[in-house]
């Protein structure tokens, strides 16, 4: 789906727009290059912990909505990792959504469906999707524009539905150095796990539980099953927040 470009949360055109056609998922900064040598090994680590946790996604029938999608790595990656179903993707930067398609590998499949957001505000049904996931967005967000995000991604669950939010972890000191160097991320403003089951828990009932992920380099494979162990101590790098909305 395309149209006219929608304006970001602050009113101004879309920023993400300026780095679409080279997104490389922040591989920009070289301490994150010495962790992994591609974004998709970062992604894979989400598409797995999601791939666990949803194992209905393997066998197909669910509606998926990858909120803030970017340009369509996530979606992309746990399809590439066997995940089935109807997957859509939204995003403020029409320029990101355009890549999406440009990008997506044919023997994939057919792209996933594309709007653009307004703002927080998407095109999509109350109720409409099993699943909604936010990866890496809410930094992005202005503080007094979040509860509005958490809203819109209430309202588009159906009832028993799941949500998942991952957002990098402030109180991993290695990340707070990352985030302040790399250039997609000079808006940024980091959030605890704890600011996002408050936002939650604002605007609608869910039943919550946190992990924390990414404490090993995630190109190194022979040590995921340390990072599995310590899905309890809040020092990963990343955090995945797991809402289930009241039916």
């Amino acid at each position: 789906m395309t149209a006219a470009d929608p304006q970001s949360w602050s009113g101004e055109p879309a920023e993400f727009d300026d780095y679409a056609a080279e997104y490389q998922g922040g591989l920009d900064n070289p301490i994150k290059r010495m962790l992994g040598s591609s974004p998709d090994q970062f992604i894979a680590v989400k598409a797995r912990w999601l791939l666990r946790r949803e194992p209905g996604l393997r066998t197909g029938g669910l509606s998926i909505l990858d909120y803030g999608c970017g340009v369509g790595s996530l979606m992309r990656v746990l399809i590439g990792h066997g995940a089935k179903g109807s997957f859509t993707g939204c995003d403020i930067s029409t320029g990101m959504l355009r890549q999406v398609e440009k990008r997506w590998p044919r023997e994939l499949g057919e792209p996933p469906a594309l709007a653009p957001q307004q703002g927080a505000s998407t095109p999509f049904a109350d109720g409409q999707f099993d699943i909604a996931m936010i990866s890496a967005v809410l930094h992005h967000v202005p503080i007094g524009d979040r509860p509005a995000v958490y809203a819109e991604l209430g309202r588009v669950l159906k009832p028993g539905g799941r949500l998942y939010v991952f957002e990098h972890n402030p109180r991993n000191p290695l990340v707070r150095h990352v985030i302040a160097r790399t250039p997609i991320d000079r808006n940024a403003i980091l959030l605890d796990a704890n600011e996002v089951r408050h936002g939650l828990l604002d605007v609608a009932r869910y039943e919550l539980e946190t992990d924390y992920l990414m404490f090993m380099p995630p190109g190194l494979a022979f040590l995921r099953g340390v990072d599995r162990l310590l899905t309890w101590l809040p020092m990963g790098a990343q955090y995945a927040v797991a809402a289930r909305k009241a039916a």
